[in-house]
């Protein structure tokens, strides 16, 4: 007559584990450390535009605070407002392609800002500098940022159409 214990499978050893001593490496690629040295950069430019302005340092400190607070109370809740909103809206298959179009336009609108507004037009610089309408140019480029943008999300489409599964 034959029990459990000798039908059961022989116990398995414990499985070794590494010492807790041993330090883990970590490969990083060309890319992190490009980064790492163009984040670096910034700061070290950053400091140096804080450290130059010796003039006024409380008209510097009132527009450092009055920046971030315009960064954390109006700026980060609104992204986050239509993040959710375009996560919610947007069916699944567009959903990259008009991320990227309201980041490649959110980053065209702050960076062609002052060209649009015209901030450094004078009697006194002449004809040459700002010679364009910056506001034209600025929805011309937008306009062909979202006509790619819906060919991306053409395609996206078209592809999860034909494979529905």
């Amino acid at each position: 007559m034959t029990t459990t214990a000798d039908t059961a499978p022989p116990p398995r050893p414990p499985e070794s584990e590494p010492p807790a001593a041993e330090a883990t490496t970590h490969d990083h690629g060309a890319f992190f450390w490009a980064c790492l040295v163009d984040g670096w950069a910034v700061i070290v430019f950053g400091l140096h535009g804080i450290l130059s302005n010796r003039d006024n340092p409380p008209a510097l400190f009132r527009l450092l605070i009055g920046l971030n607070i315009v960064n954390d109370a109006l700026v980060a809740p609104v992204l986050v407002v239509v993040a959710v909103a375009v996560r919610r809206v947007v069916p699944r298959w567009a959903l990259v392609p008009v991320e990227v179009g309201l980041i490649a336009t959110a980053t065209l609108c702050l960076y062609a800002y002052p060209l649009v507004g015209g901030f450094g037009k004078s009697v006194r610089a002449g004809s040459s500098r700002l010679p364009w309408n910056y506001a034209h140019n600025l929805l011309v480029v937008l306009a062909a940022v979202w006509v790619v943008c819906a060919l991306m999300a053409l395609w996206s489409w078209r592809r999860t159409s034909s494979n529905p599964g």
